[in-house]
């Protein structure tokens, strides 16, 4: 057999080429290291007795040499009627949840292996479905299960199914493959949260904001902006005269609370990895919120911008959830659209007694200044501040203190927290509580600071135009 080597270029494809080759032969070499050495010491003997006329050198080069045929046949052999299968379960699947597998192994031949090695590929984070074990003689099936905690959300494979076996001197060892891949979905993990909003989304009478439609009713509730696909019928002239830009009417569907989720992944504004993030945190608290308030028919829209865009408008049904959860789930924190934009694109959609969620672990920005706006509103605007710092990031402190001067509720989420505990108090509260601790203790240390209150006029697109252009 002759082995093809690539020609080494100057190129960094060449070089990464080069790499993995020399990767491979060396992965390659350290798995068959006891057949190298073997062959190393025949070569040896095979030296010595050319050199030296020793008899027996030759004979025990020889005898290495017949336990390597042997060994091979074995391998071989007993590879081909080794089969097996894997049940794996179909989900769904949430964080936390424990994921088990049964794989049936086959020995047709029934000749004794010394071991057997089982193998489940995937790429389910800190999941290893791997398991040793061994047949005696005559012995034609093993039954193996394992199982393992699911840590973190996402998307991931799950295959093949991979055996290994070898010689009992493990100088052949062969992997066979099984099975296809599968698809698993790992919904975020939904905790029982306080009641942040109720106050205001669960309104149900004629004080409340009327919910606006695109179907058609007999009663306008406001005017916006033309958008593209807006029917011509629904124009509204005596507006468009006024303004000199297109108005369509926006029609009333009744009294009915409204709660808009965003959920920050822009890839500045994440710290931490794996189940230790602000992405992992952020997606279980937008999750917890979207489920908890959904199902008691609050209509909750969501904004979403991460490897995978979503924005819905707001709904209660149990498939509108379902879709979230899928987005959530999916999405990674690779966006490149920030908090600020997502604002400037819902502004147009939220009323006087929406309530606007946040969750965001974004350091200072415009966007703390167009929330004030939305608050000073009659928006209902709460902020779930991430803290960056205790992830392993850098600090966005001062977040906090310009929230709570801008009027905006807010709440603050360590690493480690219970996040049910941690919506369980808003970050003044936390505050002051610190500050009175610190009176009865005697080390109080009071540092005030002052901030400007945002503008009462504009929105939160003007915002960002304004922090574009600066």
């Amino acid at each position: 057999m002759q082995l093809t080597l690539p020609k080494i270029g100057r190129g960094i494809g060449n070089r990464d080429e080069n790499r993995s080759l020399l990767s491979a032969i060396w992965n390659n070499a350290l798995r068959h290291r006891m057949l190298l050495a073997i062959i190393f010491v025949i070569g040896v003997k095979l030296v010595n007795t050319v050199a030296t006329g020793f008899d027996l050198s030759m004979r025990l080069a020889y005898l290495l040499l017949i336990l390597i045929a042997v060994s091979w046949v074995w391998s071989r052999v007993g590879a081909v009627n080794m089969k097996a299968s894997v049940n794996r379960p179909t989900g769904p699947f949430s964080v936390g949840d424990t994921l088990s597998e049964r794989i049936v192994i086959q020995n047709s031949n029934g000749a004794p292996k010394a071991w057997v090695e089982v193998e489940d590929k995937t790429t389910l984070p800190d999941v290893q479905f791997r398991e040793v074990t061994s047949f005696g003689l005559m012995v034609t099936f093993k039954r193996v299960n394992m199982e393992a905690p699911l840590t973190q959300r996402g998307e991931y494979d799950l295959g093949p199914l991979v055996i290994r076996a070898s010689d009992p001197f493990n100088l052949f060892p062969r992997d066979i493959e099984f099975e296809g891949i599968d698809k698993v979905l790992v919904y975020p993990r939904v905790l029982p949260i306080p009641d942040i909003a109720s106050s205001r989304v669960l309104l149900a009478d004629g004080h409340s904001r009327r919910h606006r439609m695109h179907l058609l009713s007999t009663d306008v509730a406001s005017v916006r902006e033309y958008a593209d696909g807006d029917p011509i019928g629904r124009i509204h002239w005596l507006t468009t005269a006024r303004t000199g830009e297109l108005m369509v009417k926006q029609f009333d569907q009744g009294s009915a609370g409204e709660m808009w989720v965003i959920f920050d992944q822009h890839i500045d504004a994440q710290a931490g990895s794996g189940k230790d993030s602000t992405d992992e945190y952020g997606a279980t608290i937008a999750a917890s919120i979207v489920d908890k308030y959904t199902r008691v028919f609050t209509e909750v829209g969501y904004v979403g911008y991460g490897s995978n865009q979503l924005v819905v408008m707001p709904e209660h049904t149990a498939s509108h959830r379902e879709n979230i959860l899928r987005h959530i789930a999916a999405s990674r924190p690779t966006g490149n659209v920030p908090i600020m934009e997502a604002l400037a694109i819902l502004d147009r959609e939220l009323f006087v007694s929406s309530t606007v969620v946040v969750i965001t672990a974004a350091d200072e920005g415009p966007w703390i200044e167009a929330l004030g706006v939305l608050q000073r509103r009659g928006i209902q605007v709460i902020c779930i501040v991430l803290d960056r710092e205790s992830f392993g990031g850098e600090t966005n402190e001062s977040v906090i203190p310009r929230l709570s001067i801008s009027g905006v509720t807010t709440y603050r989420v360590y690493n480690g927290d219970d996040i049910s505990d941690a919506l369980g108090t808003t970050a003044d509260a936390d505050a002051t509580a610190a500050r009175i601790s610190a009176l009865y203790s005697g080390t109080s240390q009071c540092e005030t600071s002052e901030g400007q209150r945002g503008r009462d006029h504009g929105n939160p697109a003007e915002i960002a135009a304004t922090s574009r252009e600066s």
